[in-house]
């Protein structure tokens, strides 16, 4: 007799595996027979490539910037497979991936596993294959659709109410026991310890190279290493947010220039000086302008108190002109979903008199859908010491240019 279920769900970059399309999060069920759930477990992964459609799976590159690689768990996750049947709602689909997952991390696997298909079954006895419309008929919950554990979670159940109703059923037999009868590869013994990542956990840790720099007590560094400091500031705060990936980037940079906690809060004071200087340039400060101001300190942890004294000084110390403008024949690179389109802004970008094409030493911005972006271009362009801004922070350069 089977010692039950595991339930799998993948949420991927993309639908082909076979090409570049990568798994970047796993959710695993394990359920007895009777399909009461025995275990739990889920983690994201990174690709080492951009996530795809964010806006269908809701996964950040932030989100997956330390999160181990499939080859890291593969060996955990074959581990939870062994012995049981396996099931994907759409196991084609899945199983492609695992398949082509555990080849990438060198296992020695001689084709696609079997799995039983809930999506199959559930329109055989249901008439409806959807999981989303099968969970409304059974009344399962069905919490998060595209989070791998909540639609394995969700799947799991379905499961067990197929497996009631087709007890005995020989089609459905023949496929349970093809699942469970599967030889997984052995180990490898080539995974490491790892932490697995989840969801939103980023977002706790976005301001965490402000704390860490406020809080440091390095060797005091010399003075003229205060300008690499406040030149990477510059460019992470060109779209007026600082990214996990760049807030890590200020942090390294403070420590490897010996920046004390008192020297780093007055070069945030000076730089949202340096904003108000722009803002007070043509004697009126908007509201919007205000608004700019008040997004810089908070990015910078610095208060509303800190905004009118950096006015206040402004006012009375003159302009050094200079900062980041963009420049006729400027090549501006974009990579990711961006909500405008990105055959849209290239045709603007050129309208305008910028050039496009792919990231050069030469580049002056790169755009990215998601500024902790894990694709080629933008792993390029860090390499290269580009600036990489939001679709927002892009569309505030570009009205400058135009003005």
């Amino acid at each position: 007799m089977t010692s039950g279920f595991a339930v799998i769900d993948f949420e991927t970059t993309g639908v082909v595996p076979e090409r570049t399309d990568r798994v970047i999060e796993v959710g695993v069920v394990l359920a007895a027979p009777s399909g009461r759930i025995e275990h739990e477990w889920t983690t994201l992964l990174n690709p080492r490539r951009d996530l795809g459609p964010t806006r269908i799976h809701g996964v950040r590159a932030a989100d997956v910037v330390d999160a181990p690689d499939f080859g890291d768990v593969a060996d955990h996750l074959v581990e939870l497979l062994r012995g049981r049947t396996v099931v994907a709602h759409n196991a084609s689909f899945d199983m492609r991936f695992l398949h082509a997952e555990l080849a990438r991390a060198r296992y020695e696997i001689a084709g696609r596993p079997p799995a039983l298909c809930s999506m199959k079954w559930a329109g055989r006895v249901l008439g409806t294959a959807k999981l989303a419309h099968c969970c409304d008929a059974l009344d399962i919950e069905l919490a998060n659709a595209h989070c791998a554990l909540d639609d394995a979670r969700a799947t799991a159940r379905l499961v067990a109410h197929l497996a009631h109703r087709l007890d005995g059923d020989r089609a459905w037999e023949t496929d349970r026991r093809a699942g469970a009868a599967f030889v997984w590869p052995a180990p490898r013994g080539a995974s490491v310890p790892f932490t697995p990542a989840h969801r939103g956990t980023s977002a706790q840790n976005e301001g965490s190279w402000l704390e860490s720099v406020l809080a440091a007590a390095w060797i005091p560094g010399s003075p003229e290493d205060e300008a690499s400091y406040l030149m990477a500031l510059d460019r992470a705060l060109l779209d007026r947010t600082i990214s996990v990936t760049e807030g890590r980037e200020l942090f390294e940079v403070a420590r490897a220039a010996g920046l004390g906690p008192e020297t780093v809060a007055r070069l945030h004071r000076d730089y949202l000086r340096s904003v108000a200087q722009e803002a007070l340039a043509d004697g009126v400060v908007t509201a919007q302008e205000h608004a700019d101001l008040a997004t810089v300190a908070a990015a910078l942890g610095l208060g509303a108190r800190s905004i009118e004294e950096a006015l206040a000084e402004g006012a009375r110390t003159e302009r050094s002109g200079g900062g980041f403008v963009l420049e006729r024949g400027d090549r501006v690179v974009f990579t990711g979903e961006l909500r405008r389109g990105r055959d849209e802004w290239v045709d603007a970008v050129l309208a305008a008199g910028l050039t496009t094409g792919g990231v050069t030493k030469s580049t002056k911005v790169v755009v990215a859908a998601d500024p902790d972006s894990l694709s080629g271009k933008a792993a390029k362009a860090k390499r290269y010491g580009l600036p990489i801004v939001t679709e927002e922070g892009f569309e505030r350069l570009f009205a400058a240019f135009h003005a």
